[in-house]
């Protein structure tokens, strides 16, 4: 710290002193000196300007504003720039066909797969899948990534539920990670008398039964709240190729909780060649889901 010892003859107008030491100060973001300078008395008695006109005074203006005020904060896929696959739905071309980045949108005269404005994650749309009555052809939208010698898969994504359907169940998602849907994971949904009945996670692998998870703990899905899923896959594969030691551990996470988490017999590395994801991918009877409202966004893969 500086001191100062004031002698009588030094001592100098009050304003003239304050000024002095002000333009001296130091300033992080105009980079001028950290350290105090001593200014000379101003003898025409004209206080100093600061920068500007022609005063020849060059000294920078003191900023005062947050150069991070007119930074938007970052949302939907720019939250995840590394993700081997992300949709926010913010395009509004994202299910055009020719310019949509999923490799299948249901087609219909229906509106069943759609841009909706009314709610969203990430401003300002997402997606709304419908089901409108027995005739709906349905409302699936699929992408496949394909990544060699990934070893674990993570997929999240946000979803609202406005309206899970009457009396009947469908499969809300579908990970799978060989052809003809030969071994993956779904979560199943079933709705009674318009609410949310039961959700549990199934797995599927060819040659062998589909296995069936423990009921969500009740309230896991609740209507008319964004709810954020994440899903991830980890592989162990046989040094061999073989199938012995093969093994995968699956967990589900709902808004940050753990709900299923399970190991199961895996897949070969062979088979494992893709990660397949899927919105409402198959609904069992679409006259008794009729009505059937659910929103998306933020839908995210990363593979490694």
């Amino acid at each position: 710290m500086l001191r100062y010892r004031i002698r009588a003859s030094h001592l100098v107008p009050f304003t003239a002193l304050a000024l002095a030491i002000a333009a001296g100060c130091s300033n992080d973001e105009t980079g001028s000196n950290d350290s105090l300078q001593a200014a000379a008395p101003n003898t025409d008695k004209k206080p100093p300007t600061t920068g500007g006109g022609d005063s020849g005074n060059t000294t920078p203006p003191i900023e005062t504003t947050d150069r991070d005020a007119d930074v938007p904060e970052k949302t939907g896929c720019a939250l995840t720039p590394s993700a081997d696959f992300c949709d926010d739905f913010d395009s509004p071309d994202a299910l055009t066909e020719g310019k949509t980045k999923w490799d299948f949108v249901e087609r219909s005269e229906q509106p069943v797969a759609t841009l909706s404005s009314d709610r969203a994650v990430s401003a300002p749309s997402s997606l709304l899948s419908q089901i409108i009555d027995g005739t709906t052809p349905g409302a699936k939208f699929a992408k496949t990534i394909t990544k060699s010698n990934f070893t674990e898969a993570t997929w999240d994504y946000d979803v609202y539920f406005e309206n899970p359907g009457q009396n009947d169940g469908y499969f809300l998602d579908d990970f799978q990670f060989a052809d003809a849907d030969s071994f993956g994971f779904r979560i199943v949904v079933f709705a009674k008398d318009g609410a949310i009945d039961y959700a549990r996670v199934e797995h599927n692998a060819a040659g062998r039964d589909a296995e069936f998870g423990d009921r969500f703990p009740e309230g896991t899905i609740t209507l008319g709240k964004w709810l954020h899923f994440k899903q991830t896959a980890k592989f162990t594969f046989a040094d061999d190729g073989g199938t012995a030691g093969n093994k995968v551990s699956y967990e589900l996470d709902v808004d940050g909780t753990p709900v299923w988490t399970k190991e199961y017999a895996g897949a070969t590395r062979a088979q494992a060649a893709f990660a397949r994801i899927a919105g409402l991918a198959y609904v069992f009877r679409k006259d008794l889901s009729a009505g059937l409202k659910i929103n998306w966004d933020n839908q995210v893969l990363v593979l490694k």
